[in-house]
């Protein structure tokens, strides 16, 4: 069985490093567009067995439900590697032999992309760097067995370091959309200039702001008991 894990942060607090470029609403609007489409992505892939989504409120797991992906809500967890071990931990006791993730912020990801990542053979650990070539935006271990997660900075080399200690091959694979997620606004420019579907994730995420805002506008104006 393969089991696809994505961990999703709350809206409200995530992609704190834009503060400088983005207000609250439109960091909150673009996580979410980012996460639609990745979530979207794995959920039209015919590969994936189970979907996992680590969530930590009742707004990314609505969203995930939606989307047809079972949800561990854990706002206890602290951090991406924690929130993909407990993903990871319920796969194996649901009898996966595969397990994968992707990072919440890669929006251009698509049912292909996923496909990619189970194509080398078992046993092996698969990984897609960041754009910089020293994060980890996407991961696959076969077998399905314990690993130490390390997501964040220099994670790619200690997942090598991780997976030569276990004696398991490691493939990196060299994949343009996988490597684009939206820590910085350094990545908001790579996105920009990815082509027109880098564009279209800022114009969804145009879009949820606006519809946002007329739902609270809509709550204030209604009359209370």
């Amino acid at each position: 069985m393969i089991s696809a894990v994505v961990p999703i942060k709350s809206f409200a607090s995530a992609k704190t490093r834009l503060g400088g470029k983005l207000d609250t609403a439109q960091r909150a609007s673009l996580a979410r567009a980012s996460a639609t489409r990745v979530l979207t992505a794995i959920s039209q892939c015919a590969s994936i067995d189970q979907r996992i989504a680590v969530v930590e409120d009742d707004e990314t797991a609505s969203l995930a439900r939606s989307l047809r992906f079972e949800t561990l809500l854990r706002p206890d967890l602290g951090g991406q590697s924690a929130a993909v071990e407990a993903g990871f931990g319920q796969a194996r006791r649901d009898g996966a032999d595969t397990v994968l993730t992707i990072s919440a912020d890669v929006p251009l990801t698509r049912p292909e992309d996923v496909d990619a990542l189970l194509r080398p053979p078992s046993p092996i650990l698969v990984m897609v760097s960041n754009l910089a070539g020293e994060g980890t935006n996407s991961l696959r271990l076969s077998p399905a067995q314990p690993f130490r997660l390390h997501f964040g900075p220099g994670s790619l080399e200690q997942h090598r370091r991780e997976a030569e200690r276990l004696g398991l091959p490691v493939v990196v694979l060299e994949h343009p959309r996988l490597r684009i997620d939206i820590d910085t606004p350094e990545d908001l420019k790579a996105l920009e200039k990815s082509g027109e579907d880098g564009r279209q994730v800022l114009v969804e995420a145009v879009r949820y702001r606006r519809q946002l805002a007329r739902e609270q506008e809509g709550a204030a104006r209604s009359p209370r008991s």
